[in-house]
């Protein structure tokens, strides 16, 4: 069951699992971090940041996937109040996205369906 408390009362939460090196990707947003934290049956930490845009509540925790650890796991909660400080613009079509839910609702991945057009 899910604790609304927990997830901040933001209701939206979506994660990125991403193949790369570094941990923390640049989003366009400002992030502080406040915490770290063991992970069970991981040998990797998991990081907490708060965006740091004034009045904006998004949180983000960051994790090496435990399972394989060249992949990075970017879970983010609510929605952001603002532009974003570094003016990122993105074209962005949802109709070309295909969502994975994992059954233990651990994270959610979005990547572009391989049968899109490159034209929106």
């Amino acid at each position: 069951m899910k604790n609304s408390k927990r997830e901040g009362g933001h209701g939206h939460r979506v994660a990125f699992r991403t193949k790369s090196e570094l941990e923390i990707m640049d989003d366009g947003f400002k992030w502080r971090k406040y915490g770290k934290k063991s992970v069970k049956n991981s040998p990797n930490p998991r990081n907490y940041y708060k965006c740091s845009s004034a009045g904006c509540d998004v949180k983000k925790r960051v994790e090496r996937d435990r399972e394989d650890s060249s992949y990075v796991i970017t879970t983010y909660e609510g929605m952001h109040n603002h532009d974003t400080p570094n003016c990122v613009q993105l074209q962005f079509n949802p109709a070309a996205l295909v969502v994975d839910v994992d059954p233990n609702n651990v994270w959610t991945t979005l990547r572009a369906s391989s049968q899109s057009s490159a034209s929106s």
